[in-house]
């Protein structure tokens, strides 16, 4: 069980460094260099940290521990919400992204905790019907998405610099980069499945701690981008409040929608 809990451990370490480095790094100078606006920007930084998520959901998925991944989804879900809030507070944010400004997100953000909490309830969450309502509900929810950019527009406060403005050699760097972690992140979703599997079914770990662990490892990178999103744009002297509530929202949303979709066809093809 020692060395088990020692890949437990190193996958969900690298899976956090692999996020950092070679995810959020990366990202944040492509949306510089193509001129996004903070809510384009945020929207991208939640895609890309829940990669991890998704890796780790596919593996675990695979083995049939389906517990475990829809702990991990509302876990993560409930630790992000958390961790913007702690971020929002050092940073003397809190009353702006709490207020009517973004009261869209934050319903969106409320309705990304609640709907697990009522599949997990009901015993639903790995039902086929449930993932295809998931995936169903991503789509609207991009067109929603798109509805909202088209009727309000990028606002002055976002106005972006010029699209892709560095050098391309850069950029390119940039992409291959963000290739190599997706990459990475694949192999130790694989160690992370099988380590998981084998805690939980060699060793009798309860799934609930399992899926709490490592919704708590794959939040890590969400913490990072909140974190740095807040000290970039006050060094910057801007607000960057747009970057990080949408970054949530984006993330939250495809915890639930995408990632746990996945995770249920996994499940019903492969467990």
């Amino acid at each position: 069980m020692f060395i088990t809990g020692i890949w437990f451990v190193g996958s969900m370490v690298g899976i956090i460094l692999v996020a950092r480095f070679a995810l959020y790094i990366p990202a944040r100078k492509l949306a510089h260099a193509g001129g996004l606006s903070q809510s384009a920007t945020g929207q991208v930084l939640g895609y890309l940290t829940s990669a991890p998520e998704l890796v780790a959901t596919v593996f675990v998925a695979s083995t049939g521990l389906f517990t475990v991944v829809s702990t991990n989804i509302l876990g993560s879900n409930i630790i992000n919400t958390l961790l913007a809030t702690v971020a929002a507070v050092l940073f003397g944010q809190l009353r702006r992204i709490t207020g009517s400004r973004f009261r869209f997100e934050q319903t969106v953000v409320a309705g990304s905790i609640v709907v697990p909490v009522l599949l997990l309830v009901t015993g639903q969450d790995s039902a086929l019907w449930s993932g295809i309502a998931l995936g169903a509900g991503y789509i609207a929810y991009m067109r929603v998405m798109r509805l909202r950019q088209e009727v309000s527009g990028p606002s002055q406060s976002e106005s972006a610099q010029k699209p892709w403005s560095g050098r391309r050699s850069h950029i390119v760097v940039q992409v291959l980069i963000v290739i190599a972690g997706l990459v990475g992140l694949y192999f130790l979703g694989d160690v992370l499945g099988d380590s998981v599997y084998e805690l939980g079914v060699a060793f009798a770990v309860p799934a609930v701690i399992l899926g709490a662990l490592t919704a708590v490892a794959t939040s890590l990178p969400e913490l990072t981008t909140f974190f740095s999103s807040f000290a970039a744009h006050r060094k910057a002297g801007t607000d960057g409040n747009s970057e990080v509530v949408h970054n949530l929202m984006a993330s939250n949303v495809v915890n639930l929608l995408v990632v746990q979709a996945v995770g249920v066809v996994a499940y019903t093809v492969f467990a």
